[in-house]
């Protein structure tokens, strides 16, 4: 079987596009337009003047030729919409980014604990041959959002995701083509066993270790320091916000009885809010003092 947990190495990989390499993550230009776009561009309109992002962009160490080209390709696929505004030229996030992002805050920016097992949601899917496209994005996108593939078109989450694929569905306009139950897990095996062959949880742990390695010199002494210094806020607080974001993808939220009993996403979740808190405030002050 097709795990996404386990053989679907080149999906866990990337998570949806990202590289799984947290120093990579935040340094890449594409992360972190994403990023400042979706941190703190919907507050002033969804839109950004072009010498506001390259100054923002040189902020955290990108040069302005890797900003424009990013930029280019953001454009064509339609994530990004070239406008003017009075004599400055800039970018607006397309309608579709913006639902994305809307819907996004939910899973990156609001804290979840592991929750009681409240049982699962299930998709099938049956889609013809001959939109085998469709049916390859919708795979990648129920990977992409912590779903894993039991058998063929049936693949399974925590019951909380079932308003995940619902969005996903709609998205794609393949309601035809989908089944959603909601269920239990009822034999043959341990629950515990198959959430494991489901989900590879050793690299989940991994990933979220692997941010609490990146970022957890930034100390409480060192961020009352940031809080005086907008710019460092901005530029700790984009990379932290670039490296985090996949995690609560790639992490479907899984009761605390099917985790590790030291599951590395608790430490990793408890200093990204931290950090979150002291930091987010003067960064988004300092994005709008540098876009006026």
């Amino acid at each position: 079987m097709d795990h996404i947990g386990r053989d679907s190495a080149e999906t866990l990989r990337t998570f949806g596009g990202e590289p799984n390499d947290i120093a990579l993550r935040a340094s890449r230009p594409q992360s972190l337009i994403i990023t400042i776009f979706g941190s703190y561009s919907r507050t002033m309109g969804g839109w950004l003047s072009v010498s506001t992002l390259l100054t923002l962009m040189g902020q955290v160490g990108v040069e302005d030729a890797a900003v424009r080209s990013a930029l280019s390709r953001f454009k064509r696929r339609g994530i990004l919409l070239a406008e003017r505004r009075g004599n400055a030229a800039g970018y607006a996030l397309s309608e579709n980014a913006w639902r994305t992002f809307d819907v996004g805050d939910a899973r990156v920016l609001q804290r979840r604990e592991p929750p009681a097992s409240s049982g699962w949601v299930l998709a099938t899917f049956s889609i013809p041959e001959r939109s085998r496209d469709v049916r390859y994005r919708l795979r990648s996108r129920l990977a992409r959002v912590g779903f894993a593939q039991v058998a063929g078109g049936l693949w399974i989450a925590p019951r909380a995701l079932e308003p995940d694929v619902r969005y996903i569905v709609d998205v794609l306009g393949v309601h035809e083509h989908v089944n959603i139950f909601q269920a239990e897990h009822v034999g043959f095996g341990s629950t515990v066993e198959a959430v494991r062959e489901w989900w590879n949880l050793d690299d989940i742990g991994a990933q979220y270790a692997a941010f609490t390695r990146s970022y957890q010199d930034i100390g409480s002494s060192h961020l009352e320091r940031k809080k005086r210094d907008p710019v460092s806020a901005f530029a700790d607080y984009t990379k932290v916000l670039t490296s985090w974001r996949p995690l609560p993808y790639i992490d479907p939220g899984l009761p605390r009885e099917f985790l590790p009993r030291r599951w590395a996403g608790d430490e990793a979740t408890d200093l990204f809010y931290s950090l979150h808190d002291s930091l987010y405030p003067s960064a988004q002050e300092h994005v709008e003092n540098v876009a006026q």
